[in-house]
Protein backbone atom coordinates (compact mmCIF):
# COMPACT_ATOMS: atom_id res chain seq x y z
CA UNK A 1 0.00 0.00 0.00
CA UNK A 2 2.85 2.54 0.95
CA UNK A 3 4.52 1.81 -2.41
CA UNK A 4 1.63 2.66 -4.25
CA UNK A 5 1.03 5.92 -2.22
CA UNK A 6 4.55 6.79 -3.14
CA UNK A 7 4.21 5.69 -6.52
CA UNK A 8 1.36 7.54 -7.12
CA UNK A 9 2.54 10.89 -5.44
CA UNK A 10 5.73 10.99 -7.65
CA UNK A 11 3.64 10.14 -10.79
CA UNK A 12 1.33 13.53 -10.07
CA UNK A 13 4.44 15.79 -9.09
CA UNK A 14 5.89 14.27 -12.71
CA UNK A 15 2.70 15.29 -14.34
CA UNK A 16 2.36 18.97 -12.41
CA UNK A 17 6.04 19.56 -13.70
CA UNK A 18 5.95 18.61 -17.31
CA UNK A 19 2.16 20.57 -17.52
CA UNK A 20 3.83 23.59 -16.24
CA UNK A 21 6.61 23.43 -18.23
CA UNK A 22 4.62 22.31 -21.34
CA UNK A 23 2.37 25.34 -21.07
CA UNK A 24 4.89 27.79 -19.77
CA UNK A 25 2.78 28.60 -16.72
CA UNK A 26 4.10 30.83 -14.28
CA UNK A 27 3.50 30.61 -10.89
CA UNK A 28 4.96 33.88 -9.88
CA UNK A 29 2.98 36.96 -10.98
CA UNK A 30 6.21 39.17 -10.91
CA UNK A 31 6.86 37.10 -13.55
CA UNK A 32 4.32 37.49 -16.13
CA UNK A 33 5.21 37.75 -20.18
CA UNK A 34 4.62 40.79 -22.06
CA UNK A 35 1.15 40.36 -23.21
CA UNK A 36 1.31 40.71 -27.41
CA UNK A 37 -0.19 43.96 -28.88
CA UNK A 38 -3.02 42.31 -30.81
CA UNK A 39 -4.78 40.46 -26.97
CA UNK A 40 -3.67 44.20 -25.28
CA UNK A 41 -5.85 45.82 -27.30
CA UNK A 42 -8.81 43.10 -27.48
CA UNK A 43 -8.50 43.27 -23.71
CA UNK A 44 -8.65 47.12 -23.45
CA UNK A 45 -11.67 46.78 -26.38
CA UNK A 46 -13.80 44.21 -24.30
CA UNK A 47 -12.99 46.45 -20.93
CA UNK A 48 -14.30 49.94 -22.35
CA UNK A 49 -17.06 47.52 -24.15
CA UNK A 50 -18.37 45.77 -20.72
CA UNK A 51 -17.00 48.29 -18.18
CA UNK A 52 -15.37 45.10 -16.36
CA UNK A 53 -12.59 46.55 -13.37
CA UNK A 54 -9.22 45.42 -14.10
CA UNK A 55 -5.80 45.02 -12.72
CA UNK A 56 -2.49 46.54 -15.30
CA UNK A 57 0.67 45.51 -14.68
CA UNK A 58 3.29 47.79 -16.03
CA UNK A 59 6.01 47.66 -17.86
CA UNK A 60 7.89 50.34 -15.79
CA UNK A 61 7.31 48.97 -11.78
CA UNK A 62 6.24 45.94 -10.09
CA UNK A 63 3.58 47.16 -8.82
CA UNK A 64 0.19 46.72 -10.61
CA UNK A 65 -2.71 48.93 -10.78
CA UNK A 66 -6.57 48.12 -10.48
CA UNK A 67 -9.75 50.19 -11.41
CA UNK A 68 -12.12 50.90 -14.33
CA UNK A 69 -10.35 52.21 -18.19
CA UNK A 70 -11.77 54.50 -20.29
CA UNK A 71 -10.28 55.85 -23.55
CA UNK A 72 -8.49 59.25 -23.58
CA UNK A 73 -7.04 59.24 -27.48
CA UNK A 74 -5.99 56.16 -29.77
CA UNK A 75 -3.62 54.63 -27.42
CA UNK A 76 -3.54 56.51 -24.14
CA UNK A 77 -6.37 55.59 -21.50
CA UNK A 78 -7.75 56.39 -18.31
CA UNK A 79 -7.12 54.15 -15.13
CA UNK A 80 -9.17 55.31 -12.56
CA UNK A 81 -9.69 53.87 -9.16
CA UNK A 82 -12.61 52.28 -7.71
CA UNK A 83 -13.28 54.98 -4.85
CA UNK A 84 -12.26 57.93 -7.90
CA UNK A 85 -9.08 58.62 -6.10
CA UNK A 86 -6.33 57.54 -7.88
CA UNK A 87 -6.06 57.89 -11.53
CA UNK A 88 -3.03 57.61 -13.86
CA UNK A 89 -2.99 58.25 -17.97
CA UNK A 90 -2.02 55.12 -19.89
CA UNK A 91 -0.12 54.74 -23.04
CA UNK A 92 -0.58 50.96 -24.92
CA UNK A 93 3.30 51.03 -24.71
CA UNK A 94 3.45 51.04 -20.62
CA UNK A 95 1.21 47.66 -19.96
CA UNK A 96 3.01 44.51 -19.60
CA UNK A 97 -0.58 42.60 -19.00
CA UNK A 98 -4.22 43.10 -18.00
CA UNK A 99 -6.54 41.08 -16.51
CA UNK A 100 -10.09 40.48 -15.50
CA UNK A 101 -10.21 41.55 -11.39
Amino acid sequence: MQNKQSYLSEITKTFKTNYDRFFEIVRNTHQIKQMPTFQLNYFIQKTLENHFPITIEFNDQNNEQSGYLSKISADRYLLTSDDNHFSRIVKLSEIKAIRKY
